[in-house]
């Protein structure tokens, strides 16, 4: 979060930027699909709310969870939905676009370094000001220009940055101090379900650390099953009453069938499940971001991403560089932290 003193008297002067857009519209142009970058827009949210707290967001995605994930921003005032294959469904993609142009915002923010969509749709949606990085990708059609050069190595930072150095005009230092985590905001009743459902796949009896992983990953992300299978035996060897679960996709397709599972197509309540677990192990994937989205301990498993770029941040959580020939390390790795948080 932007510090105070930061907020303090001359930020908040009259002429400055907090004071001119403090009531502001904005506009936050992501047309994506993937669930993992939609949730990258949070640290943006958290940061509108606490340095422009009367501003009203609307968001543009593609994202078919979108609504889930910003439900509980109040500054979100509207998510326009583009369909989820905008090919298939001309129109919708169309109506939906006509119907954002009709808009003038106070501020468009193209908040991704590298999508020609995003900056393609900046240039012809209306706005007092658009706000966007200046890359090797991506140089013309916003008023205010970031080079992207200066911007900190978490994706989930870019966004905060750019709209403190373009619209708040902090410096580079300033710009990257402190910076909000993804958040998906679960409310007590939903943790309270997440743990229900723990309870409900696993039964009452044994007392051992509940670790969830998920196998499914998307093309060379993915861990092959016998490795999950090695490293879970690893894992028992370790911590013996170790109670692991599958969290499967929404289709229910199991990659583990012999381990008790949990799946659901509403990613709040899987959010609620793996926060309630002492422990989430999965690859680079939309699911890391997600239970990086809480307070869960998440163990990220990279092999062909950087992992600076994604680490999960919260607690406890870490990223580990994987390999397709130990998954005992990693096991070892995992029971290392349940130790330290028993």
């Amino acid at each position: 979060m932007l510090p105070a003193e930061l907020l303090s008297a001359p930020a908040s002067a009259a002429g400055s930027p907090a004071s001119r857009y403090a009531g502001a519209t904005i506009l936050i142009c992501r047309p994506n699909t993937r669930l993992g970058n939609t949730l990258l827009m949070t640290p943006l949210l958290e940061e509108i709310e606490a340095t422009l707290p009367s501003a009203r967001v609307e968001i543009l995605t593609a994202c078919p969870a979108a609504h889930e994930v910003f439900r509980e921003f109040p500054s979100v005032r509207r998510v326009h939905q583009l369909p989820f294959r905008g090919v298939r469904h001309p129109l919708r993609h169309l109506l939906t676009l006509l119907r954002v142009r009709r808009i003038r915002y106070d501020v468009l923010i193209d908040p991704c370094p590298r999508s020609w969509t995003a900056r393609f749709l900046t240039r012809h949606l209306a706005a007092r000001l658009k706000l966007g990085f200046a890359s090797a990708h991506k140089g013309t059609g916003v008023d205010v220009s970031v080079p992207f050069e200066g911007a900190p190595p978490h994706m989930g930072d870019y966004p905060v940055y750019l709209l403190r150095r373009g619209l708040f005009e902090l410096d580079e230092h300033a710009s990257r101090m402190e910076m909000p985590k993804l958040n998906i905001r679960l409310t007590e009743a939903e943790r309270l379900g997440g743990r229900e459902e723990i309870v409900r796949v696993l039964g009452r009896d044994g007392a051992g650390p509940v670790v969830a992983v998920a196998a499914h990953a998307t093309g060379a992300k993915r861990f092959a099953v016998d490795w999950w299978r090695r490293m879970i035996a690893s894992l028992h060897t370790h911590l013996p009453a170790t109670r692991v679960i599958e969290i499967r996709p929404p289709s229910g397709v199991a990659a583990l069938p012999e381990l008790p599972a949990y799946y659901s197509s509403r990613v709040r309540q899987v959010a609620a499940v793996v926060a309630a677990a002492d422990c989430f192990v999965c690859a680079d994937s939309g699911l890391m971001h997600l239970s990086a989205a809480t307070d869960a301990a998440t163990v990220g498993l990279f092999k062909v991403t950087e992992p600076r770029l994604y680490v999960p941040r919260r607690g406890a959580s870490c990223a580990l560089t994987a390999s397709d020939s130990e998954p005992e390390r990693i096991a070892e790795r995992v029971a290392q932290l349940l130790k330290r948080a028993d």
